[in-house]
């Protein structure tokens, strides 16, 4: 592996000797970044180091921001080292470092009601891709190994043959089939043992995994889909209650505020100036949280379950009312005139039952009559 030292670039980035002013505005931007990612770790309500590391690091955005700080330091150190290699390695970390800058700032998309929901479906399918890809890995070596040895031969092995063999075998799930010409004219054994193993694992990667991640990922699509008002209200709530804890004025601004806690802190404890005093008990009561009993415990569980029982059975309604409305408008008019010609139908059948009924019961009272010597009245025709 050689390392390019070399550059055709004339900025001052491309020396060791010294910081460019940019560095150094950078440098600044990042230390202020790192000092608000102390105060968040010390801000947790735990006593142990440890725990507040883990509570800190049990967030995503705050594992990517440790990572990027990493790196970056790590950058800076290999940047300074009056050695080209160590310069050269510099830039690879600082251009892998600036990679997971740009990532973190997916973090802003949570504010957007469309957009936020999407980042958990697009976590939710890395984690279905790491499953697939261990597959993947497998059926690639399977393929790639005896591709590579089939059609180059015997080589002295070197630290480029991993390479060569995952960039062969890959690329061809997408069509790229570089060695398509060098098969079809090999008519030796080794040729046909060769085309039988493409056809094979084309069929295995292009038809039968590919098409099962499509299926994991609309499974998952589907699944967060329904919820995507809860995810993104949850959302919300995480994003107040962060922004809730930070302080007024962004990096690299954010060493003002830092500065002004540590002129409060100082002036309240040591110098014990009332005022002063007023303001740290003010800050600290911003994010303080309320020690609760058994007794306020249960007073909480009573009105959430109140509030609960109010909202569900308003869901109900509105739902009932909304089902009312969608039947009205599902009839068109003439089905509506036909359900009031059957309804008109129904109650003259009615009618003329019940006239029916009447004139029966006056034949028999006629017929009662006639026997107790009304032999002159006469039936209605």
């Amino acid at each position: 592996m050689t390392i390019n030292v070399n550059s055709s670039s004339k900025s001052n980035l491309q020396s060791h000797y010294g910081p460019s002013t940019s560095e150094l505005i950078l440098v600044l931007w990042v230390f202020t970044l790192f000092c608000e990612e102390i105060r968040q770790i010390r801000a947790n309500k735990v006593h142990s180091l440890y725990k507040k590391i883990k509570v800190y690091l049990s967030i995503f955005w705050n594992k990517l921001d440790t990572l990027a700080i990493i790196l970056f330091i790590l950058g800076c150190i290999l940047r300074f080292l009056p050695i080209n290699q160590c310069f050269c390695f510099a830039r690879i970390v600082l251009a892998i470092d600036l990679c997971i800058w740009y990532i973190r700032t997916l973090d802003i998309f949570s504010a957007i009601k469309r957009l936020g929901p999407k980042l958990v479906m697009i976590g939710e399918m890395i984690h279905d891709l790491k499953f697939f890809m261990l597959m993947l890995i497998v059926f690639i070596l399977a393929f790639g190994v005896p591709a590579y040895s089939l059609l180059d031969g015997i080589e002295k092995h070197s630290w480029h043959m991993p390479r060569y063999i995952i960039n062969f075998a890959y690329w061809q799930i997408f069509g790229e089939l570089q060695e398509i010409d060098q098969i079809e004219k090999n008519y030796e054994l080794s040729g046909y043992v060769m085309f039988f193993l493409l056809v094979a694992y084309m069929t295995v990667a292009n038809i039968l995994l590919i098409n099962l991640l499509i299926a994991m990922f609309s499974n998952t699509f589907d699944r967060l889909h329904s919820d995507t008002n809860c995810i993104w209200k949850f959302q919300q709530y995480s994003l107040v209650c962060y922004e809730l804890k930070r302080p007024l004025l962004p990096p690299p601004l954010i060493i003002i505020s830092h500065i002004w806690r540590i002129i409060i802190y100082m002036f309240s404890h040591i110098i014990k100036i009332k005022w002063f005093y007023m303001k740290y008990i003010e800050e600290k009561n911003q994010a303080k949280k309320i020690k609760i009993n058994k007794i306020l415990t249960k007073q909480i569980e009573e009105i959430e379950d109140a509030l609960g029982h109010e909202i569900y059975f308003f869901s109900l309604k509105n739902n009932q009312e909304q089902i009312d409305s969608n039947e009205e408008r599902i009839y068109s008019p003439q089905e509506i005139s036909s359900n009031k010609i059957k309804t008109l139908e129904n109650q003259i059948q009615i009618i003329q039952n019940q006239q029916s009924n009447m004139f029966q019961y006056f034949e028999r009272l006629m017929n009662g009559i006639k026997k107790i010597g009304g032999n002159d009245i006469e039936m209605p025709k």
